[in-house]
């Protein structure tokens, strides 16, 4: 029988965890190619070692698998559009490529300060001066 503790190590798997940190380290399957059949297809929700992702094929038929939610108001780009070689995010427009890279925000024009964000960084300043 574990103690509690060396249970919580062996079974938790969010992203600070050793165990999430382990499992982070190999691949691991996800889906099948058939629940994303076409490009631009609805996106499908993924969980994987507690997070919470997005799998979506692109206009030019590559695979994006990134955060399920936006950077800017943490809408669920579950609900997004797969338009142009990118998902859109319903609630402001932020568009990502398969790569989680913010390519477009249409909510920022001409902000100079304003340089692409990831899913998990974003320019905080800019948003402000908005």
């Amino acid at each position: 029988m574990l103690r509690k503790e060396q249970n919580d190590l062996l079974t938790q798997t969010g992203p600070q965890t050793p165990m999430g940190r382990f499992f982070r380290s190999y691949w691991m399957p996800a889906l099948l190619a058939e629940e994303l059949p076409e490009n631009d297809c609805p996106p499908v929700r993924v969980k994987l070692l507690s997070e919470p992702m997005v799998a979506f094929r692109d206009s030019e038929g590559r695979l994006g698998l990134i955060e399920e939610f936006c950077a800017h108001r943490r809408a669920s780009l579950w609900f997004g559009r797969n338009e142009e070689s990118g998902l859109r995010c319903p609630y402001h427009g932020w568009k990502y490529d398969v790569t989680g890279q913010c390519v477009d925000v249409r909510n920022a024009i001409g902000c100079r300060r304003w340089k692409a964000a990831s899913t998990r960084a974003m320019c905080r300043s800019c948003i402000a001066a908005i």
